[in-house]
């Protein structure tokens, strides 16, 4: 069976959330062997798909993404082979789409297990984005469900010092393997990295995502796919050198603790 890694802010629209798990994603895909889908359950607008370049119209949603698995799946037809026919292809064979809803069912408990369970049957590593904030019940359930949770938070001291403090820091999360990012890092701004692993963490790793332009034009511009090939296929010292090393070693951290398999060694 596959694993769950949600990735999830406890503030709304600040920590970079849906792009941070998007580029890991895609990062992850070109790195590693394993199959991945990325999907997300926020039941209002989310630029997760426009970010692949994939257009998830309202004509569409029937005959696609978490929409259509639900009405298998309420007709009793949906199968783990079944969840592939219903996802968009970012990178064949390496990482699938499946295109999130509107419809408010999934708010039910065990609509949202089962759906879990085919897609972890059907990928090694499924990639969720998960509505900000804990007022949505889908999102919490999906924080304890998770096999590792991303928690997202901007490089704003006082978000910081909130979440650290308990204060943003939800039940949920108690007890489960987390890893805390900092969004749009950059190392001339405070707090600094070193300051906040030496003053606030205490039990979970502390990782920057470092800020690029180049990351941000692309998202702008829908096309963090052709990026991220790009990237795969180029030498090292890219203008985006920085970003892509920050997602290196978070990744790395996640294939380390979720014991999947090593980083493919290059060719002498």
């Amino acid at each position: 069976m596959g694993k769950t890694i949600v990735s999830w802010s406890p503030v709304h629209g600040q920590a970079a959330t849906t792009s941070n798990v998007a580029a890991l994603a895609a990062h992850f895909a070109l790195t590693y062997t394993h199959q991945s889908l990325i999907t997300h359950t926020q039941l209002t607008y989310s630029t997760l798909e426009s970010l692949f370049g994939k257009e998830m119209t309202a004509s569409r949603g029937f005959d696609s993404g978490i929409e259509a698995l639900e009405r298998l799946a309420k007709s009793r037809y949906l199968k783990a082979e079944a969840v592939r026919d219903y996802t968009e292809t970012v990178y064949r064979g390496r990482l699938d789409l499946l295109g999130g809803t509107q419809n408010q069912s999934l708010e039910t408990p065990q609509l949202l297990e089962l759906l879990l369970e085919v897609t972890e049957d059907a990928y090694d590593l499924v990639w969720v984005d998960a509505h900000s904030g804990t007022r949505s019940n889908t999102s919490r359930r999906l924080l304890r469900k998770a096999d590792l949770v991303i928690v997202n938070l901007p490089q704003n001291r006082y978000v910081i010092e909130q979440f650290f403090s308990g204060e943003g820091f939800p039940p949920e999360l108690k007890g489960k393997e987390i890893v805390i990012l900092i969004s749009q890092y950059d190392k001339d701004v405070k707090p600094g990295i070193s300051k906040i692993k030496r003053k606030y963490s205490k039990e979970h790793p502390v990782f920057p995502i470092n800020y690029s332009s180049k990351f941000k034009d692309s998202s702008n511009s829908f096309g963090i796919t052709e990026l991220f090939y790009r990237v795969a296929n180029s030498n090292k010292g890219l203008e985006i050198q920085d970003f892509i090393d920050s997602l290196t070693v978070v990744n790395k951290y996640i294939a380390k603790k979720l014991e999947l398999e090593v980083i493919e060694e290059e060719d002498e």
